[in-house]
């Protein structure tokens, strides 16, 4: 407790919930049984792409990865923390722990209470099988997420990203027997099906159809698949998600691509394109990035970058960045300012062209390359701190957009679980944050608020 208020006085000028929130993902959390009991009950962790968790399923003894969810919202307290989603990160040693208070979850450190818990209730469609049993929601998760291919054609430790856990990531889960769907290609006509009940379920209970955002990821095609080279199998993809609803907005996730290629994506229907660089140092991304440095480069990837604001316009180019990975042993960075100077510069540089990355926390997943091959202490939280403050003064240098918050869950709307880079910008700069908040916890899909 003394060293997070050592954080909540050094970093004044940062909003208190974004220090717990890093912390929280950066050493993870664990459930005791009540409170597992309860989360049972919510939206279910899908292990959609990696699996977030720094242990392996084999050591979830109470079948966590089946109970826990997919995020949760700490608030109030002894604080008065305003509501941020947290994406659960599975840690049995850490010293977070979710516990029940007369029915209640709370936030216990070291067995002191910081403050309350919310779940996410699962969504309608969650109940619903295709006749093989295949659930809804192991096609798209949390009415957003479509992983179209589960696995990645970057094999082994000289093409795979040294970070990524997905390959083994699905191998864990085909081999605990727990979910319903395990092939590699989700069928176009499966995600068309989920996206269709999605919709009518949003339109049922709001009455019209709301703005629905859809993401599209999967791994890397060097070749073909299914007879098709990553552009053919892809737009299938995005074509058949764009056109088959109304005021769908797409976001894809690719490698870096040619200026050509891009405009062939925004002509199946991407409207957001996320190229995931990783790491901006130039020395780490050759080392980090082996099948990407091989295959674009860094100075490609980067071009890649800049041509695709022309296409798809400022605001909607949100290339991912593993942050904390520049400090991975044993070729990172070994100290916090050279980590926070190599990766504020490339944000700096990012946002004067038009591109507002993402931060998706290294959360050191024991499948990975790196978290195989070396120990990998926790990266030091004053890292993150310093890289969102840096990211948020940017975004403020630039006059850069609001983030889009437009979705179909509730709950989705503001925000993300994985992150505080839209955090840190809303609960700076939107007003009304909290009556935005609750409006859409109260009233469900009226409460999506649409991008400013």
């Amino acid at each position: 407790m003394d060293e997070l208020e050592s954080y909540f006085a050094g970093y004044g000028d940062l909003p208190r919930e974004i220090i717990l929130k890093h912390d929280l993902l950066r050493v993870g959390h664990w459930f005791t049984d009540a409170a597992l009991e309860l989360a049972s009950q919510a939206l279910v962790k899908s292990y959609r792409l990696f699996s977030y968790d720094l242990m392996p399923m084999k050591d979830m003894k109470r079948k966590e990865h089946r109970k826990t969810p997919e995020w949760f919202t700490i608030r109030r307290g002894m604080y008065g923390l305003r509501p941020v989603s947290i994406q659960t990160t599975l840690d049995s040693s850490s010293p977070y722990v979710i516990d029940v208070v007369d029915s209640q979850p709370k936030l216990f450190l070291n067995s002191q209470e910081i403050c309350e818990v919310y779940f996410p209730k699962p969504m309608k469609y969650y109940t619903r099988k295709f006749p093989d049993g295949t659930a809804y929601h192991e096609i798209i998760a949390f009415g957003y997420f479509v992983t179209v291919f589960r696995n990645c054609q970057y094999w082994g430790p000289d093409e795979e990203c040294r970070f990524c856990d997905i390959n083994i990531n699905a191998r864990q889960m085909k081999e605990s027997k727990d979910f319903t769907f395990n092939a590699p290609v989700k069928p176009v006509e499966y995600m068309v099906e989920v996206a269709r009940s999605i919709e009518q379920d949003a339109t049922e209970e709001v009455g019209f159809t709301p703005p629905i955002d859809f993401l599209i990821t999967g791994g890397t095609i060097l070749k073909t698949l299914h007879g098709k080279n990553e552009l053919a199998f892809y737009s299938e993809y995005v074509s058949a998600l764009k056109w088959g609803g109304r005021r769908r907005f797409i976001n894809l996730q690719t490698n870096g691509q040619d200026k050509e290629t891009m405009k062939r994506y925004r002509a199946a229907g991407v409207d957001c394109h996320h190229s995931n660089m990783e790491v901006w140092d130039k020395r780490l991304f050759e080392w980090i990035n082996p099948g990407k440095n091989r295959r674009v480069g860094w100075d490609g990837w980067v071009k890649s970058m800049i041509d695709e604001v022309d296409v798809f316009g400022e605001g909607n180019v949100r290339p991912n960045f593993v942050g904390g990975v520049e400090m991975a042993k044993p070729y990172g960075f070994e100290t916090i300012d050279e980590a926070v100077k190599s990766t504020s510069d490339g944000v700096d540089f990012m946002m004067r062209n038009g591109i507002i990355p993402r931060f998706n926390q290294w959360r050191r997943e024991p499948g990975s390359n790196l978290g195989s091959q070396h120990q990998q202490p926790a990266i030091p939280l004053e890292y993150y701190l310093q890289l969102m403050g840096n990211y948020y003064n940017s975004w403020k240098k630039y006059n850069l957009p609001m983030p889009r918050r437009e979705c179909v869950h509730p709950e989705r709307r503001i925000g993300s679980g994985h992150g505080t880079y839209d955090d840190i910008l809303l609960l700076n700069e939107l007003p009304d944050y909290e009556e935005a908040w609750d409006q859409g916890f109260n009233e469900g899909l009226k409460g999506c608020v649409t991008r400013q």
